[in-house]
């Protein structure tokens, strides 16, 4: 629109060079958004949504994302590039053209009269021009401009997708944080007037906790002092693991053969859903015990930085911890730094403290992972004076897929999604490689280990929506742990309160989740862009609270939309669960908003 708008003003001397200087600019702008949008396809291929909140939170990251699309997608980069190319050789053609003004230029009577008839046709293309602009830019005649929720009134959301694009996706976002309407935006669509005063019972075990009043997320466990137990603790967080490349998880082949291993002698969970579709999004939700939805996300809302809460580090700490959170990449990245300083952790183990080990480096995001898997293993070993309590988040899973050497090529090239799962493959691998060092430490015996995801890998596992969440989860330590294996659905929100009940602290703690030792149906909350997944076992529901998408028994058949047979009862069920939903998100938009988390003074 600027540069047609350029294009149109009436007698305007084009041969100005503040005007050229203004074209020019416009130039750079739109290459910088045909790069944006060329982002975001490859980043819809992985996540099924386009980018919105990326542009603030990534941009540390750049160069990392540059390295990985030129080396997984360079012909897709190349034809970037020729068409730049094209695009910027007919812009400047079009600029010369509408710089030649000797049209306008005068030559008696005549050409006067020709030079205002030219001028009226300017002036009425120009007013054509901006009416046209408004109708499309609002999207037609009707009262409200189109948003994003209007290209989802199909029942395949797919179609949706393709309506929509990154960059209308992230300014409208960007716009409406500007604005302030980050929790406005959806609270006006909740039209939920009373929250039903036991809905914080299914968040919580009434038999074995006890909850302040006012402030239903904020709990104890009624363990005496006497009770407490000092275990080691060890949460891996393995990059975009899926369960439906693992065996021990029916998967369709196993990518994990260790973890398969590990599994046959702990607590495992066959129904984990991760709570979101990123990085970030799964580390606020495994140790902060928050679900993320609508750009409410612990790391990136102001809001929610700002909000009490007890933070499972500072859990910890108080209970005499040393506390580490190991991640191979730069200490920026993705804002991890930040956002474990606010979750309470000491010590950050990152790519800087490898700085003499080059060959540890995979040339794109950080270290492998047997390398920082075994650096931590050497702290552990160390770690003598108190007991510790340690995060590790694997890297090397992470697109583009770096491995050490060809001989994690486990799968070939026949294998559907090769890469990544040789990457998964190689992970396992440290992951093993771990375990058989720990085996000989003291340290080993007195800890809990727990082996996550932070989210699905995309492409592998975008054909239905369970699978496009389901996780590994895996509670691990021999004579602590009881071996055993449960399809009860759980989330990562559910990591933090187990933890608690497991070591028996006493401590006050806030969570969205509950401890997996206790029955009882759960509520799960999974992000899907601007979008809401909802669980209540065996269904899942896919809504923008404004209509459904999708009802599925993911217990019976998790590829069948339930509403597109026309049954009343699946038409009653996905409504009950809309209204389970919006109720779920009342009641944590208003403890959000009165900062009724976490009680003062603490």
């Amino acid at each position: 629109a600027p540069f047609l708008l350029f294009c149109f003003i009436p007698g305007m001397d084009r041969r100005a060079r503040v005007v050229k200087a203004l074209l020019f600019g416009l130039l750079g702008w739109y290459v910088a958004l045909l790069v944006y949008n060329f982002s975001d396809i490859l980043y819809y291929a992985f996540t099924q949504r386009h980018l919105t909140y990326e542009l603030k939170t990534s941009w540390g990251d750049l160069d990392v994302i540059i390295k990985m699309g030129t080396m997984d997608h360079i012909r897709g980069f190349i034809g970037l590039f020729i068409f730049i190319a094209a695009f910027v050789f007919v812009f400047m053609k079009a600029i010369n053209f509408l710089g030649d003004t000797s049209r306008f230029e005068s030559g008696g009577n005549e050409s006067g009269k020709k030079t205002g008839r030219l001028f009226a046709v300017d002036l009425l293309s120009f007013f054509i021009f901006i009416c046209v602009s408004v109708i499309l830019m609002r999207g037609g005649f009707q009262m409200k401009p189109l948003g994003v929720k209007n290209a989802f009134k199909s029942e395949k959301v797919e179609l949706g997708a393709l309506s929509l694009n990154g960059i209308y996706t992230t300014f409208t976002t960007l716009f409406k944080n500007f604005k302030g309407e980050d929790l406005s935006a959806v609270a006006a669509l909740l039209d939920v007037e009373n929250v039903n005063p036991g809905f914080a019972e299914t968040m919580a075990s009434r038999n074995s906790e006890e909850i302040l009043t006012g402030y239903p997320l904020f709990r104890r466990f009624k363990y005496s002092e006497s009770e407490k137990n000092h275990y080691n603790v060890v949460i891996f967080i393995m990059e975009s693991w899926s369960a439906k490349h693992i065996g021990s998880l029916d998967g369709e082949l196993s990518a994990a053969p260790n973890f398969d291993d590990l599994a046959a002698e702990g607590l495992l969970f066959t129904n984990c859903f991760a709570n979101g579709q990123r990085s970030v999004e799964g580390l606020a939700a495994v140790l902060g015990s928050i679900p993320v939805w609508k750009g409410m996300v612990l790391g990136q809302s102001p809001l929610l930085y700002q909000t009490r809460m007890e933070t499972i580090g500072g859990i910890f700490r108080k209970n005499d911890y040393e506390t580490f959170f190991f991640h191979g990449a730069r200490p920026g990245s993705l804002g991890f730094d930040s956002l474990i300083k606010r979750l309470g952790f000491e010590r950050h183990i990152s790519m800087e403290d490898f700085n003499a080990d080059k060959t540890a480096y995979d040339g794109v995001w950080g270290i492998f992972d047997e390398n920082l898997f075994l650096k931590a293993h050497e702290l552990f070993s160390e770690s003598r004076k108190k007991p510790f309590f340690a995060v590790i988040y694997s890297l090397t899973s992470h697109m583009p897929y770096s491995i050490p050497s060809d001989k994690f090529k486990r799968f070939g090239s026949s294998t559907a999604h090769a890469k990544f799962l040789n990457s998964m493959w190689y992970s396992d691998y440290a992951l093993g490689r771990f375990f058989e060092e720990a085996k000989k430490e003291a340290y080993f015996k007195d800890t809990i280990f727990v082996i996550t995801g932070d989210h699905t890998e995309g492409r592998s596992t975008n054909d239905n929506l369970y699978e496009s969440y389901r996780i590994p989860c895996l509670f691990y330590g021999p004579g602590i742990i009881r071996q055993d294996v449960r399809a009860a659905a759980v989330s990562q929100i559910d990591i933090v309160p187990t933890l608690i009940d497991l070591l028996k602290f006493s401590d006050p703690f806030t969570s969205w989740g509950k401890t997996v030792l206790d029955g009882g149906g759960r509520k799960i909350l999974m992000a899907r862009g601007g979008m809401f997944v909802y669980l209540s076992e065996p269904h899942m529901i896919l809504t923008d609270l404004d209509l459904i998408f999708g009802l599925y028994d993911y217990a019976a058949n998790p590829d069948e939309n339930l509403l597109k047979t026309g049954n009343k009862e699946a038409l009653e069920t996905s409504k009950k669960l809309l209204g389970e939903l919006r109720q779920y998100l009342k009641f944590s938009y208003d403890l959000i908003t009165e900062n009724r988390i976490s009680p003062p003074g603490r």
